[in-house]
């Protein structure tokens, strides 16, 4: 917060005001500013605002235009003598260098892939001080929730000090410097602004954009909490997750969608309630209320005034038909300026009604997590709830087993209601996470004190590393799908594949694009490999009767013998019009997350068809893993 502080007073502040005494200050406490980029130190014009660090060591200043150029001002160290300054050309050569050995060395733990070609180190983000003693490299992440970003920064420190010393030693003219010679390497990493995950894969961002509206503009992510049964814990769950994330370096919001019954102000009362209109002209748009660092929102919180039922603390409960509820979301979550979030957790209400399905039609979710007990009642209806927002193209990234056991006073670890119910009974590709019984828990949220923000010091520690682990499992999650790199998917080829080569093709499932071709009304998919492409034509006919889970053909469908949609014909007789299928002739295609794609139909009809459905239907027989070893 100090630092913060500090840098939204920099950014307003000329150049000018920026005396060597005001370095060397932020210079002895180590800070690091935001300061507003200009032509020449002391210029009277802030432009754009860049980044800048002060190296705590040697004194530097060292600042990012986002025009990509890039300076150094330094302050002279107090015992300073004579030193060797670096040609222009000669520091050049040093950051490909640099550049090329991240390149080659550093990958990312998560998505194991090299930083450069992530675009998160480039020749801008590298900053050599004038004697080459210092190197200044900046990270530039979509997220600072990295789980791996402490080991990330020092996998680039290293190489880099490595490189540094291997091309002194190189490099002749430079041998001549000072024999006291020591490399001092600063890695910093910012979050650079978010963008909706799904803006990389759809053809026409701006339509995304335009879509979502001003107030989700620039929400990365968007993850369901939700659960099938209520009493389950899943709105603690929610919370907690939240300021976990948050105190992991994420930009997070919760909106509690519970809209019968809100419990975001009963677990959290912030000092400030009120809820103030936005800034943007003419938005009609609210601010959340922001507390200790996550952004909250909740019907709850809403005046009793409002007009709005079931809005504020002590109003009676809300008594509203699907239509109402549906525009009740719709305008909590677009009417609503958010700014900028890496994730906003939604605190979905149990069941599967229609909060869930305006949900997964107004956004394209991330992800979600399951909230359960081992009880084998609800962990079936959480099998079904996992394969409802499957169907949706919502992938669940995690089950969390609440009140799963219990640790009794001589040590033990007692589970009442069985082990691993919830991964014996279905949910065995998702990570799941035991919560215990927990009294700690229940206190916190009764003095409305989430757990995760107050963390006490001792009684709690089951919980908190539990917390931490469900954080961890859904910010990495999260960073595979803003590049969608997933778990490995299964690969298909073709059988009329080139004879000439020796190994038919492989595609990978995970590259399926479908576009829907408006001179014939038909589909048109593309797969895509190391090696090259394919294409491949569908009719209406054949992908309606498929199953959009499985792609195997569903018997006796009465989809088959039915041809699409076509216009009027003419003849010097009589006005006649061929047969009419609207249940086979399809409207728009959507993308619908890294599951599949939303095909509507003219019957009225939209489905949601996997990845492996397009890849089937379109000819493609899987590749058995023994193929693939």
């Amino acid at each position: 917060p100090e630092r913060d502080q500090m840098a939204l007073t920099m950014r307003t502040t000329r150049l000018s005001r920026c005396t060597r005494t005001t370095w060397n200050r932020q210079r002895q406490r180590g800070a690091g500013c935001v300061i507003p980029s200009s032509s020449s130190y002391g210029s009277r014009i802030a432009i754009t605002p860049s980044v800048g660090f002060l190296s705590p060591s040697t004194g530097h200043c060292i600042c990012w235009y986002q025009s990509g150029k890039r300076t150094l001002w330094t302050n002279p160290p107090q015992d300073s003598t004579q030193t060797t300054s670096l040609s222009e050309r000669a520091k050049a050569d040093l950051e490909e260098t640099l550049t090329q050995s991240i390149s080659r060395k550093v990958k990312d733990p998560i998505l194991k892939r090299d930083v450069v070609s992530l675009g998160w180190v480039g020749s801008q983000s590298i900053v050599i001080s004038q004697d080459g003693t210092t190197v200044q490299i900046l990270l530039r992440l979509p997220s600072l929730l990295h789980p791996e970003l402490e080991r990330l920064k020092q996998q680039v420190t290293d190489v880099a000090t490595k490189s540094l010393m291997e091309w002194k030693n190189e490099k002749n003219d430079y041998s001549r410097a000072s024999d006291s010679f020591l490399a001092h390497v600063n890695v910093e990493a910012i979050a650079t602004s978010p963008a909706p995950f799904m803006s990389r894969l759809v053809d026409n961002p701006e339509e995304l954009l335009k879509e979502l509206g001003p107030g989700l503009e620039k929400v990365a992510h968007v993850l369901a909490v939700y659960s099938c049964k209520g009493g389950v814990g899943k709105s603690t769950i929610a919370v907690n997750l939240s300021y976990e994330l948050a105190r992991q370096g994420g930009r997070v919001g919760l909106l509690d969608l519970d809209l019968y019954g809100p419990s975001l102000p009963l677990l959290v009362q912030p000092n400030d309630k009120a809820i103030r209109k936005s800034a943007k002209k003419g938005s009609g748009m609210i601010y959340p209320i922001e507390n200790s660092g996550v952004r909250l929102l909740s019907l709850g919180y809403v005046n009793t005034n409002s007009g709005v039922q079931g809005s504020g603390e002590n109003n009676g409960a809300a008594i509203m038909r699907g239509p109402l509820v549906v525009k009740v979301v719709a305008q909590l979550l677009k009417g609503t300026d958010w700014g900028e979030l890496d994730v906003l957790v939604l605190d979905l209400p149990p069941g599967t009604g229609d909060v869930q399905l305006a949900v997964c039609q107004e956004l394209a979710m991330s992800g979600a997590v399951a909230v359960s007990t081992p009880s084998k009642l609800a962990t079936e209806d959480t099998r079904k709830g996992i394969e409802m927002f499957q169907s949706l193209g919502v992938p669940t990234l995690a089950v969390v087993e609440n009140m799963s056991y219990f640790m009794c006073e001589g040590g033990g670890k007692h589970y009442p209601f069985g082990k691993g119910r919830v991964q014996a009974d279905g949910a065995n590709n998702t990570a799941r996470i035991e919560f215990p019984i927990s009294v700690a828990t229940n206190d916190a949220a009764e003095s409305s004190a989430p757990l995760c923000l107050a963390r006490p010091e001792t009684g709690a520690q089951d919980e908190l590393i539990a917390f931490e682990e469900l954080a961890k499992v859904v910010s990495c999650e999260l960073l595979r799908v803003q590049y969608g790199d997933t778990e490995p998917e299964q690969q298909v080829t073709f059988e009329d594949s080139d004879p000439s080569m020796q190994a038919p093709s492989v595609f990978d499932v995970a590259s399926v694009q479908l576009n829907l071709e408006k001179t014939d009304n038909q589909f048109t998919i593309r797969l895509f490999s190391p090696s090259g492409a394919v294409q491949k034509k569908i009719k209406p006919a054949d992908l309606r009767s498929r199953d959009p889970k499985t792609g195997l053909v569903i018997p006796d469908s009465p989809f088959l013998d039915q041809k699409p949609e076509v216009p009027m014909v003419q003849s010097s007789s009589s006005s006649t019009q061929k047969k009419v299928s609207p249940s086979v002739t399809p409207v728009k295609v959507d993308r619908k997350g890294r599951y599949g794609f939303a095909v509507q139909w003219a019957d009225g009809a939209t489905i949601i068809y996997s990845k492996i459905c397009l890849a089937k239907a379109s000819g493609g027989l899987i590749v058995e893993e023994a193929i693939n070893e």
